[in-house]
């Protein structure tokens, strides 16, 4: 992944894909020094003159990436002020401030950037997934992961036990997720990480065994290279790494 960053870097690939995954490998334990330099600063300099980047999306990323080099501390509050600005009173967030609101735009900003998690926009996650509660796989884990870090308690109480139970039970006989069970597509790393994140969020001590089975179907089709077959290769690999690392921590300490 390392490599992958220089190389899209290099080619000139949009900063967006290469600031997730450099990302997702911080938050996975690499070391800041690890990532080249010029990506770094060319993340940086990106940001425009509003405090945001391209899109909410990238501009998330981007906070949660620069986040781990002081020296560029300064760059953070008003990309916040941005990301704020992008949205109204009814809560939640799209691609863009002309976008429909999503819930996974929304559940990954609340996951990565708690101080950006009022009210309104955790309830309007709730309200959203309760319209489409039991549909996607990686809805409903962006949906737990969001109220876990942000100590969410749901107005329906049943909500947060009835999306966990569901989410354990798209888990294929192998392991894996989909974006659900039986799905035409076969499980993949992006949706089984993502799930297996979710599961985590909740469902440490109940779904112990899923997890443990997700785990094991990431490294079974984990590539010699270190990749998996995904279409978006680098997305789905950084996800991956940094859903085997939780997994781990979590099994280091459950002694």
């Amino acid at each position: 992944l390392l490599n992958m960053t220089r190389a899209m870097f290099d080619k000139g690939i949009e900063n967006a894909r290469i600031t997730k995954t450099a990302a997702l490998l911080l938050m996975s334990g690499v070391s800041p020094s690890c990532i080249d330099k010029k990506i770094v600063q060319s993340v940086a300099d990106s940001q425009l003159d509003d405090g945001g980047w391209l899109g909410i999306g990238e501009t998330f990323w981007s906070i949660a990436f620069l986040r781990f080099y002081s020296e560029l501390k300064h760059k953070i509050p008003p990309a916040l002020e941005w990301l704020r600005q992008q949205t109204d009173r009814n809560g939640g967030f799209g691609r863009t401030k002309r976008d429909m609101r999503r819930i996974p735009v929304t559940g990954q900003l609340l996951f990565l950037l708690p101080e950006l998690a009022e009210q309104n926009h955790l309830q309007w996650l709730e309200h959203t997934w309760l319209g489409e509660r039991n549909s996607l796989t990686y809805k409903a884990a962006y949906t737990l992961m969001a109220f876990a870090i942000n100590q969410y308690k749901p107005q329906d109480k049943e909500l947060i036990q009835s999306t966990t139970e569901w989410l354990a039970s798209q888990q294929q006989s192998d392991g894996g997720f989909a974006p659900w069970k039986d799905h035409p597509v076969k499980p993949d790393i992006f949706c089984t990480a993502i799930a297996a994140l979710g599961l985590l969020a909740y469902g440490k001590q109940s779904y112990k065994k899923q997890i443990l089975a997700a785990y094991h179907f990431m490294a079974n089709t984990q590539l010699p290279n270190g990749i998996w077959a995904f279409h978006e290769i680098e997305d789905g690999a950084s996800w991956g790494l940094y859903a085997m690392t939780k997994i781990e921590e979590y099994l280091a300490t459950d002694k």
